[in-house]
C-alpha cells in the first residue's frame, strides 16, 4: 500500500512541470511570470519593483540601454521553506544580480541565483539527488561531473524556444564551516 502511494505521488511530482523551464521557474518562486509566488511579492515591491510590475529583464538580457549611473546591486530574499521544493535544508537564499539605472528602469535584473544550505551532508546529498530526479526526465542534455568533493549536473532542453532552457547545480562543502554543506542553483551551463 505505502509503495504503490509513493509511486503515485512521484508520478504527480513529474506530471507538474513537463520543462526545465517550469521547473525553473517554480524554483524561481515564478518572479519572472505575472503570478510571483505570495511568500516573495513583498520583497519584489520593496526591493526590486521592476520585476514587482514586471518590467524587468530576463536573465542573460544585456540590452539594458545607456545610463551614467551604471552599478550593479546584489539584493538577497532569505527564506527558511520553498513552497515548490521539500528538502530539508536550514536556510536558502535567492540572490538578485542588478544593474541599478537612474532613471524609471530602476533596478534591473541581469541573473539569479538560488542557495540551499544543509546542516550535514545527507540532507545536501538527498536534496540534490531529488533535483537530479526532476530534472532527468524533462531533459534532452545530461552532464553529471565532480571536482575536489563537489558535485555538478547539468541539465539542457533544446526543444524549447524561450524561457530557461540549460540549468545546472552544484553540491558542495561550506568553504567557512566544512559541517555545513551547499546547493547553488544556476541558469546556464556549457551543453
Amino acid at each position: 500500500m505505502i509503495l504503490v502511494l509513493n509511486c503515485l505521488l512521484n508520478t504527480a511530482i513529474h506530471a507538474q512541470t513537463n520543462s526545465i523551464n517550469e521547473y525553473t521557474q517554480q524554483l524561481f518562486f515564478h518572479i519572472y511570470t505575472s503570478q510571483p509566488d505570495t511568500s516573495i511579492t513583498a520583497f519584489l515591491r520593496d526591493h526590486i519593483p521592476s520585476l514587482y510590475n514586471k518590467k524587468a529583464f530576463m536573465p542573460g538580457n544585456t540590452n539594458t540601454g545607456t545610463n551614467t549611473d551604471n552599478r550593479i546591486e546584489i539584493h538577497t530574499f532569505v527564506f527558511n521553506k520553498h513552497p515548490y521544493f521539500a528538502a530539508g535544508f536550514v536556510n536558502g537564499k535567492l540572490e538578485f544580480y542588478c544593474r541599478h539605472f537612474a532613471d524609471a528602469r530602476g533596478d534591473q535584473v541581469f541573473d539569479a541565483k538560488l542557495w540551499f544550505e544543509f546542516e550535514n551532508q545527507l540532507e545536501a546529498e538527498m536534496a540534490f539527488s531529488k533535483l537530479v530526479e526532476r530534472f532527468l526526465p524533462i531533459s534532452q542534455g545530461k552532464r553529471f561531473s565532480s571536482t575536489n568533493g563537489a558535485q555538478r549536473a547539468e541539465f539542457s532542453d533544446n526543444r524549447q524556444g524561450q524561457g530557461f532552457n540549460k540549468i545546472q547545480f552544484r553540491l558542495t562543502a561550506d568553504n567557512l564551516d566544512r559541517h555545513r554543506f551547499k546547493i547553488l542553483f544556476e541558469t546556464g551551463n556549457e551543453l
